[in-house]
């Protein structure tokens, strides 16, 4: 019932922001500008910070996720990119189905796959924590923005702990993909037509991450949108409405992207589990 309530709030929340921008006439001209002469070469790292997130996303989970059973890394990029796209239906699918797909064909236990699920959410949300004080302390240092690019490297110590080197590993690569998002917030300024800086787009990427962590709402719908936007007086660069047309132009790139990988990878997996199901019924 959460999940279906989520989505619908998600819902409503993305067309009040698409009614927010048609209504601020700014905004709307230099988003109709950018859509008469879209920037291809933003709409290339768009694409390329999508994959890039899901590919980081992925390996994060294989890495927590291997400790339990045995999981091929292709396997896992499937998982995430089919339960990316379920995660946009209100029962938010894509978390259930790979669930269940690791009980049926790895044999893990839906206990162990939960936890991993319960790792990975707290596992983000100190990583952006400890990227969110990077930037705040180079920004008062007076330091470069691209040396927070650097904190991945301080997770990689604690892997020489055997006990620690899952979350260690993992830390450091959900550092990474923060830093894929920051693109990826980048990108889809610049092709909303209201281009920021890479320290502003650093921002926005750390208050996305945190959006993404809100529970019953796949993929952060809407409420992704509207965080952004409500940073716009802290992290400067942008206005509210210019912050929701980006991010209303970075989810329709996701929903893009998400469709065609997500069905493939749907279409493998099934395979896969009619394989598995078969070789249990022949044992």
């Amino acid at each position: 019932m959460y999940r279906r309530i989520g989505s619908i709030v998600g819902l409503v929340l993305v067309a009040a922001g698409v009614v927010a921008v048609l209504r601020d006439g700014a905004v709307a001209d230099s988003l109709a500008r950018a859509a008469r002469a879209p920037d291809l070469e933003a709409l290339g790292l768009l694409v390329a910070a999508i994959v890039a997130t899901q590919l980081l996303s992925s390996a994060v989970l294989w890495i927590l996720t291997r400790r339990d059973g045995r999981v091929g890394m292709v396997e896992m990029n499937a998982l995430v990119a089919a339960s990316t796209l379920g995660n946009y239906v209100p029962m938010q699918a894509g978390s259930i189905g790979r669930v269940a797909y690791h009980k049926a064909v790895n044999g893990i236990p839906v206990r162990a796959s939960l936890v991993v699920i319960v790792q990975a959410t707290v596992l983000t949300f100190v990583v952006v924590c400890v990227m969110g004080a990077a930037a705040l302390g180079a920004k008062a240092a007076g330091v470069a923005w691209w040396s927070v690019a650097l904190v991945p490297a301080l997770w990689l110590p604690l892997a020489v702990q055997p006990p620690l080197r899952a979350f260690a590993l993992a830390a450091a690569l959900r550092s990474v993909e923060v830093l894929a998002w920051t693109l990826h917030a980048w990108a889809a300024f610049r092709l909303s037509g209201w281009p920021v800086g890479p320290e502003t787009a650093l921002g926005a990427s750390l208050v996305a991450c945190a959006a993404n962590l809100v529970p019953f709402v796949g993929n952060g719908l809407g409420v992704r949108e509207w965080a952004v936007a409500a940073a716009a007086p802290m992290l400067g660069g942008y206005e509210r409405d210019a912050g929701l047309a980006a991010e209303l132009v970075g989810r329709a790139v996701d929903v893009a992207v998400a469709v065609p990988l997500g069905l493939l990878a749907a279409a493998w997996l099934v395979r896969r589990v009619s394989a598995a199901a078969r070789a249990s019924g022949a044992a």
